[in-house]
């Protein structure tokens, strides 16, 4: 059953679909530019309370030529595990300082310190070149770290999924935990059909659609380097979560990929949210049901380095 709050949340996203955000043409980068001025500063406010509720210590650093934004709660040991975090946003919005709202109550849950990475925004960068540049600075985090825990909400969960896959054994993070993940730019499940009503914050024609076809063309959605629901998975994969809501178009991303981690033999859990729209965790981070998510996150990184995950 849906808490007080979340029901209130989600009576505010259904009045706000009403007036949606015009989403501008795929190849429009002035568009996109402006659309995502526009973002950044309506994040602002969020972002400055998440920040003064929390008081993380903030700094930035250079990892293989992307910026990453480093998120340290006061209570993260010094010699802990690393989370490294790809923020949402279609591959075309946000950025790692504007999902502090997100990334910052994460850090603080989980007691660890958080490196995200600002990944370049299409139609700017396409997918080949983002999954490249994402992929050599995973390797370069998790070559420098002990432990690296992935959390990637949305598109970032995505592309999550499509960077882990081009590294080697060797290079990959130790776990990985998806919020609503965008793993299927064609959407080809059944959801967006089913759901397309009930969604209160995705449509895919004319806005999902157009962001898909901004990261990469028509024909190179069903690869499984774009559309990680189709990679090749195999039992060395590292384990994974994946969290979503049954209100939310891109719920079937989430039941097809879990089908397919578990099919390969890859130690893997799906923790559906009754009621819930996508990316609460971030969209919503305030929630009751947000902060059980979070938890929930931190049992199975918990259960994952403790090796009695199951």
């Amino acid at each position: 059953m849906l808490s007080t709050e979340a029901a209130t949340a989600i009576a505010a996203l259904e009045a706000r679909a009403g007036h949606p955000e015009s989403i501008p043409r795929p190849d429009d980068q002035a568009a996109w530019d402006a659309l995502f001025e526009r973002q950044e500063a309506a994040v602002a406010a969020a972002n400055a309370r998440t920040l003064e509720r929390y008081g993380p210590r903030l700094r930035t650093e250079q990892v293989a030529g992307l910026d990453v934004e480093v998120v340290t709660p006061a209570s993260a040991p010094p010699d802990g595990p690393r989370i490294v975090f790809l923020h949402g946003g279609g591959y075309t919005l946000f950025s790692a300082r504007s999902s502090l709202f997100a990334s910052v109550p994460l850090a603080h849950d989980l007691g660890l310190e958080l490196w995200s990475i600002d990944y370049p925004r299409a139609p700017r960068s396409r997918c080949d070149a983002t999954i490249a540049q994402v992929a050599r600075t995973l390797a370069s985090l998790t070559a420098a770290a002990d432990e690296v825990l992935l959390v990637g909400d949305s598109a970032g969960g995505g592309l999550a999924l499509s960077a882990t896959l081009a590294l080697h054994d060797a290079q990959r993070p130790r776990a990985l935990a998806l919020w609503s993940p965008w793993c299927d730019l064609a959407g080809e499940g059944a959801s967006h059909r089913w759901l397309a009503e009930a969604d209160p914050i995705l449509r895919y024609p004319g806005n999902l659609e157009h962001a898909a076809l901004a990261y990469a063309p028509l024909e190179r959605h069903g690869d499984p380097e774009v559309s990680p629901v189709h990679g090749r998975y195999d039992a060395g994969f590292p384990p994974t979560l994946i969290q979503c809501g049954t209100r939310e178009i891109l719920l079937s991303d989430s039941v097809r990929l879990y089908r397919r981690l578990d099919d390969a033999g890859c130690p893997v859990r799906l923790d559906i949210y009754e009621g819930l729209h996508h990316s609460f965790q971030a969209v919503t981070p305030g929630l009751p049901e947000a902060v059980r998510a979070r938890r929930r996150v931190a049992r199975f990184f918990a259960d994952v380095l403790a090796g009695s995950l199951r």
